[in-house]
Formats: structure tokens, C-alpha cells, sequence
């Protein structure tokens, strides 16, 4: 068995089931709980990293509770479960912390205590 670099396992010829298979659960779950931090994956560089923006406009956020909110359509091709989604405020370019939830495969609801514009990064 040959161990990798970031820690998986590389069955050789004449390796057994009962080496084969452990390594195999191993390496599944080594790819299951990594982050890119350099130590259990490769660290994901910035040039890796593709942004798409769009604004969500103060005339679509609604009350909601003691909040507004907007449900959001993200643009095509994207999907929630993989970006990373930042709000900025569009004046200052400064990021906002927004409250953001799932309502479907590609949309959600961007929570705020005050209405104005926004501007939304999708990273992928």
C-alpha cells in the first residue's frame, strides 16, 4: 500500500481484500470530510475561483416578522448547494452579513433589517 500525499491510500499489486478494502472506506471518507487546507486536500487557489454578481433590488424585499426579505433567483446555471453567496452593499463595496436561506435548488431568501439595494457575488 502506497500512502499519498494528502494521505490516501494506493493499493499496489498483491494487495488482499482485507488491505484493499479498509483503504478504500479510508480514501471515501478522507474525500467526504476534506476542506483544501493544504493538509487533507490541495489548497484551492483564487485564480480557481469564478464570480458572478447580480443586484437584488429594495423595491423586492417584503416584510417578514420583525425583517424584510426577497427571494432571489440566482442566475442560470447556478445552483445554491454549490456557490459561496456575498452581499455587498453596491455605494461602499463593502461586504453586508445577511441572514441567507434555501427555498429551492436555485433560489433563497436574502434576509435584511434595512431595505436598499444589493449587490450579490456567487462564487464558484
Amino acid at each position: 500500500m502506497i500512502v499519498l500525499s494528502n494521505g490516501y491510500k494506493l493499493p499496489e499489486d498483491g494487495d488482499f481484500g482485507d488491505v484493499w478494502f479498509p483503504s478504500l472506506e479510508d480514501n471515501i471518507t478522507r474525500i467526504n470530510l476534506h476542506n483544501h487546507d493544504g493538509s487533507n486536500s490541495e489548497k484551492l487557489e483564487s485564480k480557481n475561483i469564478t464570480a458572478t454578481s447580480d443586484t437584488v433590488l429594495n423595491g423586492t424585499f417584503v416584510a417578514s416578522g420583525n425583517a424584510f426579505r426577497s427571494l432571489v433567483t440566482m442566475p442560470t446555471g447556478l445552483l445554491f448547494d454549490d456557490c459561496a453567496i456575498i452581499a455587498k452593499d453596491p455605494t461602499t463595496k463593502d461586504q453586508v452579513y445577511l441572514k441567507i436561506e434555501k427555498f429551492s435548488v436555485s433560489q433563497y431568501y436574502l434576509y435584511t433589517n434595512f431595505v436598499q439595494d444589493f449587490e450579490v457575488y456567487y462564487l464558484t
